[in-house]
């Protein structure tokens, strides 16, 4: 399907880089989806499971975006 999803840190947590969103991705953690009408929470083994293609990470109280490439497990 190849969607994008914009998502934050989840449970109150907030990412200070993109190192740290990237060791977060890596260690399976939940990503809160940020989108209006779908709420809930996302990993990494999800985020392939479901195709998405790329996540937005909001990070630095939502103030900056990183982009993470799911398939490549990378980040822009």
């Amino acid at each position: 399907m190849n969607h994008t999803l914009t998502v934050s840190a989840a449970y109150g947590r907030d990412f200070k880089s993109k190192k740290e969103i990237l060791n977060y991705w890596n260690s399976n953690r939940d990503f809160q989806n940020l989108d209006i009408f779908e709420t809930g929470y996302i990993n990494k083994q999800d985020a392939k499971k479901f195709k998405v293609g790329y996540l937005n990470v909001r990070y630095r109280n939502l103030k900056n975006i990183a982009v993470i490439d799911v398939s490549e497990d990378t980040i822009k």
